[in-house]
């Protein structure tokens, strides 16, 4: 009983906590050998608890939070690994098996991911599977003067150079004015 109440204390301490500091609260056990905690003496017979965080972390990476009690009471060492959701990315624009009419080539492609892009995670576009362009922070590309037909489009999530996830492939179907004909050239009615 007494350590669900101090895992209680933990989780109160670490997520209200942003630096060293030091916490006094008090304990006592009712008649019915119910121990209680609270931030001031409510009965003559409460013993005084000191509790202090000795390293508060930033999110990614590990705390460590101890707990050290007074008057007989345990002392308890939490190690708390906070876990990332799998990396995910996707494909906004274009749509699977979408036509695009350009008679420039340009095709516009966006995306989007759960992890935030930086110098280490970083985005990449693989064309017809074939890498272009480098990896970027952003999760937009540009291409332009494609050629016409049909194209498979991927984007993979680096992390320093690693694969740490893949979008699904798309087929897009790009169309373009015949080269035979000009690109000005008017159509003559029959």
């Amino acid at each position: 009983m007494k350590l669900i109440g101090l895992a209680s204390i933990l989780l109160l301490v670490v997520t209200t906590s942003t630096a060293v500091a030091t916490t006094t609260i008090y304990s006592w056990t009712d008649d019915n050998g119910v121990v209680h905690f609270s931030d001031s003496p409510e009965v003559p017979q409460a013993i005084t608890v000191e509790l202090s965080t000795t390293e508060v972390q930033s999110p990614n990476s590990s705390t460590l939070v101890e707990i050290i009690q007074a008057n007989n009471v345990e002392n308890l060492t939490v190690d708390i690994e906070p876990q990332l959701p799998t990396a995910n990315i996707s494909l906004l624009t274009p749509l699977h098996q979408q036509t695009i009419r350009s008679n420039e080539g340009d095709i516009k492609i966006r995306a989007v991911s759960n992890r935030k892009l930086d110098k280490n995670v970083q985005a990449q576009l693989v064309l017809d599977g074939q890498v272009n362009g480098t990896p970027q922070t952003r999760l937009e590309w540009q291409l332009t003067n494609i050629d016409r037909g049909t194209h498979q489009i991927q984007i993979q999530l680096l992390n320093n150079g690693k694969i740490l996830a893949t979008s699904e492939s798309i087929t897009v179907y790009l169309h373009r004015v015949s080269q035979v004909r000009p690109k000005n050239s008017p159509i003559q009615p029959r």
